[in-house]
């Protein structure tokens, strides 16, 4: 085995080890090329991108229905408290034929000269009209009016509208009747047109939450 390996040396030629793999093999094998599938590729591209929209309409369908859940609530606070405010305007409203009817029949009042309306037998005051919008500031902050179908949203604002307008139309009227002298006749007859405003009011909510069944106060024919 000695001379053997002296001999191969001699040779010029290195020893060979039969159980190992040729260095050159090995290397060769690291920079070898794989033939690859254009199918395979476009099947895992395919893949991700229906993963990704997938996941988009998932989440877009998740956004819509919590949008359409905050709408329907909005709309539910919104018509439970147009009802209760619909019943304040009615008890306004047959507050005000009532003192004005009041006001009118009483003997104290007969052929007196004018006066601040508060100074009239049987006044009791304009105030008590307390109508709500937290709901529909609500459904404005929670962007549900946004989501709203245009029209809905439209009226929904219009009625909210028309509610701030007769609160404002009061505070009008009460500085006009409390500020100078008037006849009876002219602070009754805006005590009335109260009431009437009151009632307007209270058609104006009819579309949203539908006509009321009651029959509406009327004011009293004046003598």
């Amino acid at each position: 085995m000695r001379q053997g390996r002296v001999f191969v040396e001699l040779n010029g030629r290195p020893p060979v080890d039969e159980h190992a793999a040729p260095a050159a093999t090995s290397r060769l094998s690291l920079f070898r090329r794989e033939t690859i599938s254009l199918a395979d590729v476009a099947v895992q591209i395919l893949s991700v991108v229906v993963g990704i929209l997938l996941a988009l309409f998932i989440n877009n369908w998740e956004t819509k229905r919590q949008q359409r859940a905050t709408v329907d609530e909005a709309v539910q606070a919104i018509h439970a408290e147009l009802a209760a405010n619909r019943v304040v305007l009615r008890d306004h409203a047959a507050q005000m034929f009532d003192m004005a009817k009041r006001m009118r029949a009483s003997p104290a009042n007969k052929n007196q000269p004018a006066r601040p309306c508060y100074e009239w037998v049987e006044w009791y005051g304009i105030g008590g009209l307390n109508l709500i919008e937290a709901a529909y500031q609500t459904s404005i902050a929670t962007q549900a009016l946004a989501n709203m179908p245009f029209k809905q949203a439209q009226l929904v604002s219009q009625t909210y509208g028309w509610q701030r307008y007769t609160m404002k139309g009061i505070d009008l009227e009460a500085s006009m009747l409390l500020g100078h002298p008037q006849t009876l006749d002219l602070c009754t007859g805006i005590v009335d047109e109260i009431g009437k405003n009151d009632l307007r009011l209270d058609t104006e909510y009819a579309p949203l939450i539908g006509p009321d069944t009651t029959a509406p106060p009327a004011p009293a024919a004046p003598h």
